[in-house]
């Protein structure tokens, strides 16, 4: 072979050589591509998996604390498009890698189930023992199977990958088949998000025009630095004018050493309060600070606030107050307060929810007394508070009720149970969860 003919065959099989690496290359980056994809595909299906196994528990445990026919086919409907929607998010996964093949076929059995209970109560018929004892049972799987998928969810944001088949289901529970002979003509539904007693009405917030503040005189600028003194308790050398807030309820605001304070243009009222410090330590309890909130509302024109729930996070006590009259509570008429649990001092304030909704209302004039509905919740259900309230509606309106506190004899867990107070009808059910937090509903 010649020195030259060396030398060509010397470069194309340099060439050739180069050419298979650059193939190889591409093809690992884009087969690192498609994993990386299919990995974040993955993620989002386990993550749906996750949130529609709570929604299906959340609704399993109303449907055993209802006793009225029209809030059970609507906690049937729901829990019927939640089955659905999980079904769908599992059939994305790699099933037998992941060991689900349980959990779709409970997912399964509760679809068919919550068809079973609405044909019978489209016919006019009541839940069974029997039944209500079906449900108990769909409960605990629920149950076990969203505490496997939240851990799996956790394994993944922990680092692990679906794709390597590092993340894996820890319930080993073999459902027992239910009854299959159930009606196959209900309709997926779309699922409603969950009920926080804040959640529906800042929605209505961005809406509604407020009453109480459009009937109320204009303050001036002046008016807004003399309150913002008065409740801060310094002069008004310190306050500074902040901005002219052109919202929905439009305000003055003004700037107080680390606090914002915003006041309606209209009757002068605390719209918004923030603090931009922390709170370094925890020395008073809870107790002492939802008392601090209440005084501190009382002196800002906020008379007659009852508070509900709280949450304590990072040393900061987050109460909310509604409105209470003639042992009536308004839950339309919200305020959030925030406390230092180091020292009580009041962080923030919003009391938007209030403004918007606060108006003159109707006496409480019930049809039915109070023990008259306790007959109608559900009897495995024992009562251990009783209030007089009026709830805000998602279509805007309003409905007089009477609120029980309830423990379930079946789960052990507490709920409030909504009673029209005219009709004797359920309006609503919502579930009471107790952490190291606080107390919230759902």
């Amino acid at each position: 072979m010649t020195r030259r003919s060396y030398i060509r065959l010397s470069s194309y099989i340099a060439v050739s050589l180069g050419v298979i690496i650059a193939f190889a290359i591409i093809n690992t980056r884009n087969m690192n591509n498609y994993k990386h994809q299919l990995e974040v595909n993955y993620q989002y299906s386990l993550n749906e998996l996750s949130e529609c196994l709570d929604s299906v528990n959340c609704d399993l445990t109303k449907s055993l604390y209802s006793n009225s026919p029209e809030e059970l086919t609507e906690l049937s409907r729901d829990l019927y498009a939640q089955c659905s929607v999980a079904k769908n998010a599992i059939s994305r996964l790699p099933v037998s890698q992941m060991e689900l093949g349980n959990t779709y076929r409970f997912l399964s059995q509760a679809s068919d189930y919550a068809q079973y209970i609405n044909s019978r109560l489209k016919a006019g018929e009541t839940i069974s023992e029997q039944e209500h004892k079906n449900l108990l049972t769909l409960l605990k799987y629920a149950q076990e199977f969203s505490t496997s998928a939240d851990e799996m969810v956790s394994i993944v944001s922990s680092g692990a990958k679906i794709t390597d088949g590092g993340v894996k289901s820890t319930a080993e529970v073999s459902p027992a088949m239910l009854s299959n002979s159930f009606s196959q003509s209900a309709k997926t539904f779309e699922s409603f998000p969950t009920l926080l007693y804040d959640g529906p009405f800042s929605d209505r917030v961005l809406n509604k025009k407020s009453s109480l503040v459009s009937d109320s005189e204009v303050i001036t600028k002046e008016d807004g630095l003399e309150l913002t003194a008065e409740y801060l308790g310094v002069s008004k050398a310190k306050v500074a004018f902040d901005a002219d807030e052109k919202s929905r309820l439009p305000c003055y605001s003004y700037k107080c050493g680390r606090y914002t304070i915003s006041f309606t243009k209209q009757g002068g009222y605390v719209k918004t309060m923030l603090y931009s410090g922390i709170a370094a330590s925890s020395s008073i309890s809870e107790a002492q600070a939802i008392e601090s909130a209440k005084k501190f509302l009382k002196k800002i024109g906020y008379d007659n606030m009852a508070e509900n729930y709280y949450s304590v996070h990072d040393n900061i006590c987050t109460i909310n107050f509604a409105y209470s009259e003639n042992g009536v509570i308004y839950y339309s008429d919200l305020i959030k307060v925030s406390v230092s649990m180091e020292d009580a001092k009041v962080l923030s304030i919003d009391a938007a929810t209030y403004l918007t909704n606060h108006t003159k209302r109707e006496d409480f004039s019930p049809i039915i007394t109070i023990e008259e509905a306790e007959k109608k919740l559900s009897p495995y259900l024992a009562v251990s508070s009783r209030k007089k309230c009026v709830i805000p509606l998602e279509n805007g309106s309003e409905k007089q009720c009477y609120e029980f506190l309830c423990t379930s004899s079946d789960t052990g867990e507490d709920s409030l149970i909504y009673i029209d107070c005219k009709t004797g009808n359920e309006v609503e059910i919502m579930l009471l969860l107790y952490t190291d937090d606080g107390t919230m509903v759902k």
